[in-house]
This record gives structure tokens, C-alpha cells and sequence, in this order.
């Protein structure tokens, strides 16, 4: 018997009877507790949706591309599924996972377990098939370089944190997607893609990468952090949804509870874009072993130190294929603007290193030596000013 859910991005979304088998199992039930935006609520009080309903979103998506290109009901259970392995505050969690239980959120096997796998196994989907398209080992619709799980978190996003960058026509783009063993762009549809991807280069600094959302994460990561390294099995993680995982810091790290709860965060002491360090060899440091040094040189404790190395973000979505007069190009091939924006992107890039508001200028001055940012800087000056 079908269902109806009211979706506030897309209306009514409609499940099948097999689709509500799954979504009532309780590993799937874990998303609604599990915020899709990690601590952004700290900066966009409304940012509170979460990978439940993202889900509901990318399974509607994939469903309108399924009936237009003729595909199996798989990519809508990969749809449904392909956030089940999210921990706690979502990508918040994913590096404490990959290093200590060598677990990537794509590795969904690993998750579908008890009732979920039961009725999986009964349903008669292949759960190995699933997690080879939620992983982009096969590709798929859910998983490309412009796929149904971005045209949702990108719309949504946008949506509740009231930032406006994530709007685009999801609609025009959908009907002009065709897909041969990958998602091809038709010819009409490149100012729609065109438009993602400028919503996805405005909503990386705006949202993803607000300072506050790094610092909030960084403050998570570091306390779990020393949970882990204290004894706690890292993989449990994956059975906990986010008020556990805050009951957890508030047993072991009660200071960073407290800080994390009531908004009183570490402050930026340094904060900045490629150009102000030698952006090669800062990539290639140990941000633990930088927080150690940093912190016996500026006179601190380490667990007051954080040094943020973000990784470099690809706009991967740049490559889909588009159909043109003269055969298939990549975007960025037949769009300048995407060209351009290609290259933007990493202008987003920012250093930081963050510690407690008392410490700012010792943990700065010392943040600062590390990683020669005034040389840097006057190295520039001195090329612009003979």
C-alpha cells in the first residue's frame, strides 16, 4: 500500500510499500536524529534538518530520473540508502571513522545489519549491487558528477539555513539528464547545470565552510578524539545518532560539552587563504603534530590548540559529460563560467588555527611561525615591490 509524506523542498513525496518496509526499520529510523548540517545550526538557527528527510529527498529525485531513463528499482533503494553509514553530526564524524575504523559512510555493508539487513535480503536487493552505486564503484544517478544527491542537499540546504545560493532549477535539470553508463547533460540543460555549480561554489564558504561550522566540528573531532584514543570503540559510533554521541563528550569531555551546548567556541587565531603560506608544504603537514608544537611553543595545552587543514575541494561535477554539436565535452569544456568557477574554488581554501579567547595572541604568534605566514606575506610584497 503506497504512502504519502509532505516533503518541505518537494511537496508530496510518495513511498511504496517496499520503500516504507525500509524506511520503518530502525537503522533507518537513526537518520532523523542525525542533523544533515553537522553544528551549522550554531550559525543558522534553522539548520536543523536532517539525513531522514534528505534521503526521502534524493529517493524523489532519483525516482523522477528513474521514470524518464527507463532504470531498476535498485537506484531507488541506493537513493534511499546511501546516508544509512552517517554517524553522528554527519561529515563531522567521517575522518574520526576513516582513521580509527577505517570506515568511509559510503561503505554501507557494513551498517545494513539486523532488521534492515533482514528486510533487504527479503525484498530480494543485492546489498553488495547497492553499495557499489552508493559508492560510485558502479556508476548511478545517486553517485556522479552531478547526481540526484546533490541536486537535493544543494536545495535544501539552502532552504534551512535561509541562505539563498542553493536555488536552482532542479526541474529543467532533470528533464535534460540522460544517462549511457553516466549521467549525460543534454545540450539544453547547461545553463541549469551551469547554475548548480554556482550554487555549489557560493554555498561551500557561505555554509559548508563558515568558520563557525569548522570550529564547532574541529571541537567535536578533538574531544571525540581523545575519547577514542582513551579506549571507546570508534565503530560504535555508526549505531549512535547525535545526542549519543553528546551524552559520550559530556561523560569524558565535560569542558567541551559545556563549550560545544552553550556556544562559547574556540576563536580563530589564525585564519587564512592559500596565498598567505607555502600552500604545497602546508598540505603535507600532520595537523596533531602542528597542534603539538604549536601549543609548546605558545606555552598551552594541547587540547586548547586546534590547526585546521581542510582538504582541497574538486568541483568534480565540472566533468559531467554534455551533449554538443560536436560529440560529448566535459562542462567546463563547453562552459567558460564553469571553467572560471573550477578555478575559484580553491580561493575558498582557508588555514586556521583556533584555541580559547585568552590564548589568541600567543597561540597566533606561535601558529604563525609554524606554518611562516609573515614570511610568506613579505616574500609577496617584496615580488610586488622591488
Amino acid at each position: 500500500m503506497e504512502k504519502s509524506i509532505q516533503d518541505s523542498i518537494h511537496g508530496v513525496i510518495k513511498l511504496e510499500e517496499w520503500m516504507v518496509r525500509i524506511i520503518d526499520t530502525p537503522q533507518f529510523q537513526r537518520l532523523r536524529r542525525v542533523k544533515q548540517l553537522g553544528f551549522a545550526s550554531l550559525v543558522y538557527p534553522g539548520a536543523n534538518h536532517t539525513r531522514f528527510e534528505h534521503s526521502l529527498g534524493v529517493m524523489h529525485i532519483a525516482r523522477m530520473l528513474k521514470e524518464r531513463l527507463e532504470l531498476d528499482d535498485d537506484v531507488l533503494a541506493a537513493a534511499l540508502l546511501h546516508d544509512i553509514g552517517h554517524a553522528p553530526f554527519s561529515h563531522s564524524s567521517e575522518r574520526l571513522l576513516e582513521k580509527y575504523a577505517g570506515f568511509r559512510h559510503e561503505n554501507i555493508s557494513r551498517v545494513i545489519k539486523g532488521e534492515l539487513k533482514d528486510v533487504m535480503n527479503d525484498l530480494g536487493f543485492s546489498i553488495s549491487e547497492i553499495e557499489a552505486m552508493v559508492a560510485g564503484k558502479k556508476r548511478s544517478i545517486v553517485n556522479g558528477e552531478i547526481d540526484a544527491d546533490r541536486m537535493d542537499y544543494l536545495v535544501r540546504d539552502s532552504h534551512y539555513t535561509g541562505v539563498a545560493y542553493g536555488v536552482f532549477d532542479i526541474y529543467r535539470l532533470t528533464d535534460k539528464i540522460k544517462f549511457d553508463n553516466s549521467v549525460i547533460i543534454e545540450q539544453g540543460g547547461i545553463k541549469a547545470a551551469e547554475s548548480l555549480l554556482i550554487s555549489r561554489f557560493l554555498m561551500y564558504p557561505t555554509v559548508y565552510f563558515h568558520h563557525v561550522c569548522r570550529i564547532a566540528r574541529k571541537m567535536y573531532e578533538k574531544a571525540m578524539e581523545g575519547i577514542i584514543e582513551g579506549g571507546f570503540d570508534a565503530s560504535k559510533l555508526l549505531e549512535m545518532d547525535d545526542m549519543d554521541a553528546m551524552m559520550l563528550i559530556k561523560e569524558n569531555e565535560r569542558e567541551f560539552y559545556e563549550m560545544l551546548s552553550n556556544r562559547t567556541l574556540f576563536k580563530r587565531a589564525v585564519y587564512v587563504s592559500r596565498r598567505a603560506v607555502d600552500f604545497r608544504e602546508v598540505m603535507r603537514i600532520n595537523e596533531k603534530r602542528a597542534e603539538r608544537e604549536i601549543a609548546e611553543e605558545a606555552g598551552v595545552d594541547e587540547k586548547y590548540v586546534i590547526v585546521d587543514i581542510p582538504p582541497v575541494e574538486e568541483m568534480k561535477e565540472s566533468g559531467v559529460l554534455v551533449e554538443t554539436e560536436w560529440g560529448l565535452r566535459t562542462l567546463d569544456e563547453v562552459s567558460p563560467l564553469v571553467k572560471a568557477l573550477k578555478t575559484a574554488s580553491l580561493e575558498n581554501w582557508r588555514l586556521g588555527v583556533y584555541t580559547k579567547k585568552e590564548y589568541l595572541g600567543r597561540v597566533g604568534k606561535a601558529a604563525m611561525d609554524y606554518f611562516g605566514i609573515e614570511r610568506v606575506v613579505q616574500k609577496s610584497l617584496d615580488e610586488i615591490f622591488p
